[in-house]
């Protein structure tokens, strides 16, 4: 799961030591909080499925009341940190008030959307009730290529009539993209276009496979297969140069380049923050130590969060490794950007490597050390 460490306001470092402290007393301080998956794109790299297959499950989607509970129930465990997202979270048309109660409740809350269903509504809310920050997805900087991706006409314009509204409004907000073989050849083009607006800008370059079926509300291969999602991947040299272009992510690869500081492998299968300092909750009510493992869960209609969390969470936070994971004694795994959760995902088990992730973290450490 994508975690909230890079609050606003706050040093990176001290950040990360709060997280760090978290994660040592295993108290859930973040979580994200999938409202829905349904989305009104058509995304051709999205792992979540085909849209058709997951509005079919809209009824099983957690009603407005069972959210509030949730929300509640997330203050007392001890979370603080919230990114509300999906699919798309405003497709829901309580989506306002599930807003206002997170805010209320005292969490910070950031919102992921893909800016085309921002109405002057929700700029009103956002501006009585500010969020942490808003993030929207950029899928490239024309109308040609950003309409290849998201196979939705007129997208493109819409985006960027809602990214406008939230800049006049002085909504915090921040741009990013998923950079693949459709849209690749924009990327500088679409930091450019955020750096004219004055938007923080970021990027990521991991396609995920589509997640396989399950009973957690149809996340499915029918709109693709494994191999028609990760054909938009880009080839490890690729993502690894757009990596390089951007000069503060460059600057932080030389710095682990030269960093001699070597932590030993815990003997724990998972060393991300999930399980210890953040979760994740679907639309359907399971609470996953991520967005990304679906096979590890508990079910939020019959438990609590606090249960969960001491429940699975806890097994998945504990799970070891076994003494032949390559990764653990990989020289490139400070430069890598997989995970067993990814892997799983890509392979079928969380142990098998991804000759990808190999060649994409030696290219990134190749390239940091030419510069």
């Amino acid at each position: 799961m994508e975690n909230n460490a890079d609050c606003l306001g706050a040093g990176e470092s001290d950040i990360a030591r709060y997280f760090a402290k978290a994660a040592a007393s295993r108290t859930p301080l973040s979580a994200s909080f999938e409202l829905t998956r349904r989305c009104n794109f058509r995304c051709v790299h999205c792992y979540l499925g085909d849209q058709e297959t997951i509005h079919q499950h809209r009824s099983r989607e957690l009603d407005t009341e069972a959210v509030f509970r949730l929300f509640e129930e997330m203050t007392a465990a001890g979370t603080l940190f919230l990114t509300l997202t999906g699919g798309d979270p405003m497709i829901r048309p309580d989506f306002l008030a599930a807003y206002r109660r997170a805010v209320e409740l005292g969490l910070l809350v950031t919102v992921f959307c893909n800016g085309t269903l921002i109405t002057d509504e929700i700029v009103r809310a956002f501006v009585q009730y500010p969020p942490r920050i808003v993030e929207i997805t950029l899928y490239g900087a024309t109308q040609a290529t950003f309409e290849a991706v998201t196979q939705r006409p007129g997208s493109f314009a819409a985006c960027m009539a809602g990214i406008e509204r939230l800049r006049q409004a002085k909504v915090r907000l921040r741009l990013k993209t998923m950079v693949m073989t459709l849209n690749a050849h924009e990327f500088q083009a679409m930091r450019r276009l955020a750096e004219d607006m004055g938007l923080q800008f970021r990027h990521d370059c991991s396609i995920h496979a589509a997640a396989p079926n399950d009973d957690n509300g149809g996340r499915s291969n029918t709109g693709g297969s494994l191999l028609d999602t990760l054909r938009f991947r880009l080839p490890p040299e690729q993502a690894a140069a757009a990596d390089m272009s951007v000069e503060p992510l460059a600057a932080k690869l030389r710095e682990l380049a030269q960093s001699t500081e070597e932590r030993k492998p815990s003997g724990k299968l998972h060393h991300c923050g999930a399980g210890k300092s953040s979760y994740h909750i679907s639309p359907y009510g399971q609470m996953q130590p991520c967005l990304i493992v679906p096979t590890c869960s508990a079910d939020l209609r019959a438990e609590s969060i606090q249960a969960g969390w001491n429940g699975p969470l806890q097994e998945f936070a504990d799970c070891p490794a076994s003494a032949s994971f390559l990764c653990h004694r990989c020289e490139n795994r400070k430069t890598c950007t997989s995970c067993p959760a990814v892997l799983a995902l890509n392979t079928g088990h969380p142990e098998q490597v991804d000759a990808f992730y190999c060649q994409y973290a030696e290219q990134r450490c190749d390239l940091r050390c030419e510069r």
